[in-house]
């Protein structure tokens, strides 16, 4: 890579019964390691966060009940340098509709949010107010959000869906409220055994302003698409699968493409490979543009 900020895995999965995922890597100034798992439609995850570039990782600790239908709970804390920078506890409740297929939740909470950040040196850490936000904000909110998708096959080889996902935060003490919509159409294409084309298109629509700074969302376009393809008759160890793959972020003029190779390993529960690509922009000039290197996961 041109700057090489950090080194390691994120959410490695763990060769054991239960579904355990490690992260642990190495930034300029501070480890990143988390362990997470998820026990009966519950989440739970602890330790130190990316945080980017700073001079510290962000301690969080998390506990989300959120099953498809029924009661729903959740508390989060996390803090940077010392500081609490967010919390969020909430409980509500969710049901579906056409069988399955929409999912409408209703939440209320209490959140804390800081809304500020370190820079400078690890000897002299500079604190900073993110612009256009207060600090020290605690708040009632309540979130509403329906979500949903559907798909049909055509034929044997190709498949489509559509999916969405509307967002509503209102905050009462502040007289605020935002609103959002995600929009994603899909499709896979599979002309052989083995071979798998997708391509699919975020676009984000939002309306209104959050009191939380960690809620507020802005208008978004992305795009991906991958051509994967699992090698047949694989031996207990051996090349599993390959993958090509492209993103373009419309909204932050990002470019990228990546190539993964999967070997298959008997004793593990997943294929595991090398990916190496690249990121054009957003810089002009290409200031910004670099090689990216990353250890990936598939399922079986």
């Amino acid at each position: 890579m041109s700057d090489v900020d950090a080194v390691g895995v994120r959410a490695f999965p763990l060769p054991t019964p239960q579904d355990f995922r490690v992260s642990l890597v190495r930034h300029t100034n501070y480890w990143e390691y988390v362990l997470s798992t998820r026990v009966k439609d519950t989440t739970l995850l602890g330790g130190v966060i990316n945080n980017g570039n700073a001079l510290g990782g962000i301690a969080k600790l998390e506990a989300t009940h959120d099953p498809l239908k029924g009661i729903q709970y959740s508390g989060i804390v996390q803090g940077e340098l010392g500081n609490i920078s967010f919390s969020r506890f909430s409980v509500g409740y969710a049901f579906t509709v056409w069988e399955n297929r929409i999912r409408i939740l209703n939440n209320v909470g209490v959140g804390y949010d800081w809304n500020s950040y370190f820079q400078g040196t690890p000897e002299n850490p500079v604190l900073k107010v993110r612009g256009g936000y207060e600090s020290n904000v605690l708040t009632p909110y309540t979130f509403s959000q329906v979500s949903g998708g559907y798909g049909e096959p055509i034929g044997k080889e190709f498949n489509w869906r559509l999916d969405a996902n509307a967002r509503l935060y209102t905050f009462p003490l502040d007289l605020k409220a935002q609103l959002s919509l995600d929009v994603t159409p899909s499709f896979t294409y599979r002309p052989v055994a083995g071979l798998a084309l997708t391509a699919s298109h975020l676009e984000r629509f939002v309306l209104g302003d959050s009191s939380l700074y960690t809620y507020n969302l802005d208008r978004y376009q992305e795009s991906n698409a991958s051509v994967t393809y699992r090698i047949p008759g694989t031996p207990d160890f051996g090349l599993g699968a390959l993958r090509v793959r492209g993103s373009r972020n419309w909204t932050g003029d990002y470019t990228y493409l990546r190539n993964d190779v999967f070997l298959n390993i008997k004793a593990l529960p997943f294929l595991i490979g090398p990916s190496v690509g690249y990121q054009w922009g957003p810089a002009k000039n290409g200031s910004n543009s670099q090689w990216l290197y990353a250890l990936v996961v598939i399922g079986r």
